[in-house]
């Protein structure tokens, strides 16, 4: 997990409640067992046997009678579908996440930014190609990871980023991470000017472009990402690609009611090729 500014009102059980569920939403298997989740949680057998309890008792989290085994609950359902009935600004840019997969042949991702300074992935939408780059909802990431960090870097000012950048280790995911944080905040200048980031093969050894969208109040609320192999999305293509989704997350947030994100305008032939964000 990348490393989050400290918040001091935190409720640590409900952290750790939520850490659980997110545990058994980003993984490969179809259920865990209770020491799979207390050990993948950071949590001890009895806190977690007191969550994972209490949670059944939600209808947060299902545990098979035979098993004894953990899948997500089917309370679950309803609050998503409440959440994204609440939530325009998401609706509008799922509408456009499957459009822009077939069009493109790319594989789309929807983030939504929390208020500590990560993104979570809440919606997908993939290519006809039977061979795509495959996306966990739920995901979580943070200022360093990848193209989406970036976009979360930019939401901060300036001064806040720098200090950020300063304070913590940069995490090498790849050969191609930028660990050096003069390049890092120069990039995310970029991202500022431009408004889409790119990540070539910085997070996994794919390639992913990413811009954030605003809503009412001109803040990021969610970032739309296009994600491929390499061949995919070559690094001289990704200042098109990056224009693509900085007019799709610019309709969004029209057609969302919220105000364009400053200094995202394209140059006179519509294309940003100065930017290597």
């Amino acid at each position: 997990m990348s490393a989050l500014r400290q918040e001091p009102y935190l409720v640590p059980a409900v952290v750790s409640a939520f850490g659980l569920l997110n545990v058994i939403a980003q993984s490969d298997r179809e259920s865990s067992s209770h020491a799979e989740l207390a050990r993948e949680a950071g949590l001890s057998k009895s806190t977690a046997h007191n969550l994972l309890t209490t949670l059944e008792h939600l209808g947060l989290v299902q545990r098979d009678p035979q098993s004894r085994r953990y899948r997500l609950g089917a309370a679950l359902i309803s609050l998503g579908q409440s959440a994204a009935r609440h939530s325009r600004l998401a609706v509008l840019a799922e509408e456009r996440l499957g459009p822009l997969a077939g069009e493109l042949g790319l594989s789309f991702a929807l983030f939504q930014v929390d208020d500590v300074g990560s993104a979570r992935a809440i919606s997908r939408a993939y290519p006809f190609e039977p061979v795509h780059v495959g996306i966990t909802l739920g995901t979580r990431v943070g200022p360093f990871d990848g193209a989406v960090g970036k976009c979360l870097l930019a939401e901060m000012s300036p001064a806040d980023a720098e200090q950020l950048v300063a304070d913590l280790p940069i995490p090498r995911h790849t050969d191609a991470t930028i660990t050096d944080a003069d390049e890092l905040l120069a990039d995310v200048a970029r991202v500022r000017e431009h408004g889409w980031a790119a990540s070539i093969g910085e997070l996994n050894e794919n390639n992913a472009i990413a811009a954030p969208i605003a809503g009412a109040d001109g803040r990021a609320e969610l970032v739309i990402v296009a994600l491929g192999f390499a061949g995919q999305i070559p690094a001289d293509q990704a200042p098109e690609l990056g224009r693509r989704l900085r007019e799709s997350a610019d309709a969004v947030t029209a057609d969302g009611g919220g105000r364009t994100l400053p200094g995202t305008t394209t140059g006179p032939d519509g294309a940003q090729e100065k930017s290597t964000a």
